[in-house]
C-alpha cells in the first residue's frame, strides 16, 4: 500500500470521532430543545418569552351585591278601589261603592243620603276631587276628609275597603307633595265570596219561622236557600259531589235555592258551592221527619239565617 492510500483510510476512519468532538463542543443542539418549543417552531407561532404561570382574571359572582348594600327599591304602587263585588240591585252602598271604583265625583258627593257611614263617602269624594285637581286645597280638602272618618265595623266590607284606599292615597301624598299618586288598579275583591248558612223557604221562597236548624223530611223534597255572598252559582254539591238537585235563581248576584234529595242513609249533608271565583264555607241540612215538607207547610220550627238576597253591605249575611 502507497502512503497516499493509505493516508485516505485513515481520514475516514477518524472523521465520525472528529465530528462527535464537534457536537460534544456546540451545545446542545436543536433536537435536544423541549417539545413546546418544537412545536412551536413548526406551527411557525414564536416560542413564549416567560415560563412564569399567568392567573387567569377572575369575574365578580352574579346575586346580591352584598349584606351592606340595600337592594334596589322597587317603584311605589297605590292601589285603588278593587271590585266589590257589586250587583246591580244592591243597596245605596253598593252604587256609592260604584261611583267610588270609577272615580266618579259628583255622584259620590251627590248620592250619601240613605247610606249609613256618610263620611265614609264623602272622604271617597274629597280624595277623588284631588286626583282630579291636584291642587293644595284640594288635597288639603281630602286630608280633613280622611281624617274624619269615622271606624268601621268589620262586617262592612265596602267602607272597610273605601276607608284603606282613601288613606293610602293621602298618606302617599303627604310624604311626596310634588309627585303624581302613581295609582293602579285594584286587586282582588272588598268582599270575598262565601257560604254561611241555609235558610229553609216554603213553595214561594220565604222563609220558614221556628226551625233551629235547616231540616226537612227524609223523603226529600224542602226548599232552602243559600246563604253568604256570592255572584254566580256554578254547581251546587252535596258531600263533595255535583248534586243534580233542582235550583232556582235570578241571576248573578240573586239568591239560590235548592230542593233537597231523599236521604239515603245519613241523617245530614255538607253543602259546598263553587262560583266564578273560589267561595269558601260549607253548611249542612239534617234529615228530621218530626218536620213538615216545606211545600205546602203551615210552619214548624225554621232557620232564620240570613236576608232574603246576597249583599255586600254589611248585613247579618256577611
Amino acid at each position: 500500500m502507497n502512503y497516499r492510500t493509505r493516508n485516505r483510510i485513515l481520514g475516514f476512519l477518524l472523521l465520525p470521532a472528529i465530528f462527535a468532538m464537534l457536537g460534544g463542543c456546540a451545545g446542545p443542539s436543536q433536537d435536544s430543545a423541549p417539545a413546546q418549543d418544537s412545536a412551536s417552531a413548526r406551527s411557525g407561532a414564536p416560542a413564549p418569552a416567560s415560563t412564569a404561570v399567568v392567573e387567569p382574571t377572575v369575574a365578580p359572582p352574579g346575586g346580591p351585591a352584598g349584606p351592606d348594600v340595600p337592594p334596589p327599591a322597587a317603584a311605589p304602587v297605590v292601589r285603588w278601589v278593587p271590585i266589590g263585588p257589586i250587583g246591580p240591585n244592591d243597596p245605596q252602598e253598593g252604587r256609592m261603592y260604584l261611583y267610588a271604583q270609577g272615580k266618579d265625583c259628583g255622584n259620590l258627593r251627590s248620592g250619601v243620603d240613605g247610606t249609613t257611614f256618610k263620611d265614609v263617602w264623602l272622604a271617597a269624594a274629597a280624595v277623588c276631587d284631588a286626583l282630579r285637581a291636584n291642587t293644595g286645597q284640594s288635597w288639603q280638602a281630602a286630608a280633613a276628609a280622611t281624617a274624619a272618618m269615622p271606624k268601621v265595623p268589620p262586617n262592612r266590607c265596602l267602607e272597610l275597603a273605601i276607608v284603606s284606599v282613601m288613606r293610602g292615597v293621602v298618606d302617599y301624598h303627604a310624604s311626596n307633595p310634588t309627585s303624581a299618586v302613581p295609582l293602579q288598579p285594584g286587586i282582588g275583591e272588598s268582599c270575598p265570596r262565601h257560604l254561611s248558612g241555609l235558610t229553609v223557604v216554603d213553595e214561594n221562597l220565604n222563609p220558614v219561622p221556628g226551625l233551629q236548624r235547616p231540616s226537612g223530611p227524609r223523603t226529600g223534597g224542602t226548599w232552602v236557600r243559600l246563604d253568604g255572598y256570592y255572584v254566580r252559582v256554578g254547581s251546587l254539591k252535596i258531600d263533595g259531589v255535583d248534586s243534580g238537585v233542582e235550583t232556582r235563581g235570578a241571576g248573578d248576584y240573586s239568591p239560590v235555592y235548592f230542593k233537597t234529595p231523599a236521604a239515603t242513609t245519613k241523617n245530614s249533608f255538607t253543602v259546598t258551592i263553587t262560583d266564578t271565583l273560589e267561595v269558601d264555607g260549607a253548611v249542612q241540612f239534617f234529615y228530621d221527619d218530626t218536620v213538615g215538607s216545606s211545600a205546602g207547610s203551615t210552619g214548624g220550627p225554621s232557620s232564620t239565617a240570613g236576608p232574603t238576597k246576597p249583599s255586600p253591605s254589611g248585613t247579618a249575611s256577611r
